[in-house]
């Protein structure tokens, strides 16, 4: 009977675990390619995107309180609005309209928009400068430019007898002359010498440098070579306007482009010395003189 007893085996199987890391790196290894494909695309979209649109992600992203001015995300790209923006507005400073040549008014007046009381760096009133320093700042400028043009070298000496400043009830005057040896336009027509243009750097850094506002005046001769001498010293006067522009005056600063003919000559008694052709540049006072 021992015999017929079945004999039972078991078979263990040991199973082989496997590693600390098992699958995880490939977990790993997705991570880091999406995240290379997301920086790459982030590259491409930096290098697409117009500077605007990133000036405007930046500050959407930048921390800001309530008492800073700094526009925020709904600030100017987005077109929003915030505490400290009410949104986008449409403030337009005017342009001041420029005289035409030729104009037979001869007068050119140009506003600017933020002049005022409010406004200590342009026109202003009468009566908000303090007259004594603006005094000051007048005889200051004045002197400056003496300096300079006494500084200059030789062959720019004519300038001496060009160049007249002085400071009047009207403000700081400053004068282009004509001399027997240099001229400040080419007889008869508006064109600058080489000479002029030299003498408008100065006066324009000498206007630059002051905030009031500015009035051009152009006189010419009695005998021009022209039949209407009042439209060639508007003419001059615009020319002479355009110099100081070019020189880095603003065009908002000009008051009035004038010409007065022959009407005010410099010397009375010679209606033909040539000084009266002269153009005049005052930096008119924002305060009545002392």
């Amino acid at each position: 009977m021992a015999d017929l007893e079945q004999q039972v085996i078991v078979k263990k199987v040991k199973v082989q675990e496997e590693g600390h890391s098992g699958g995880a790196w490939k977990v790993a290894y997705a991570d880091f390619v999406t995240a290379m494909m997301a920086f790459f695309l982030l590259l491409w979209l930096l290098n697409a995107s117009e500077r605007e649109v990133l000036d405007g992600l930046s500050n959407y992203f930048t921390p800001t309180n309530l008492t800073s001015s700094s526009p925020s995300g709904s600030g100017n790209v987005f077109g929003g609005s915030t505490p400290n923006e009410p949104g986008p507005t449409d403030n337009k400073k005017s342009e001041s309209a420029n005289a035409t040549d030729g104009s037979s008014q001869g007068e050119m007046n140009s506003q600017d928009e933020g002049s005022g009381a409010a406004d200590e760096d342009s026109t202003g009133d009468v009566g908000t400068v303090n007259s004594e320093e603006e005094e000051n700042r007048f005889n200051v400028a004045r002197r400056n430019l003496e300096t300079q043009i006494n500084e200059l070298p030789p062959e720019f000496k004519e300038l001496k007898n060009t160049i007249k400043i002085d400071v009047t009830d009207e403000g700081l005057r400053m004068q282009l002359i004509d001399n027997s040896n240099e001229a400040i336009f080419k007889r008869g027509t508006d064109e600058l010498t080489d000479h002029a243009k030299l003498a408008l750097t100065l006066l324009a850094d000498v206007a630059i440098n002051l905030p009031n506002p500015v009035a051009v005046t152009g006189h010419t001769g009695s005998s021009e070579g022209v039949e209407n001498v009042w439209e060639l010293s508007v003419n001059r006067a615009n020319a002479i306007r355009r110099g100081l522009t070019r020189n880095g005056l603003p065009n908002q600063r000009f008051q009035s482009v004038i010409g007065v003919a022959d009407s005010d000559p410099m010397i009375p008694d010679n209606p033909s010395s040539p000084q009266n052709r002269r153009m005049t540049v005052v930096l008119l006072r924002q305060a009545p003189p002392k």
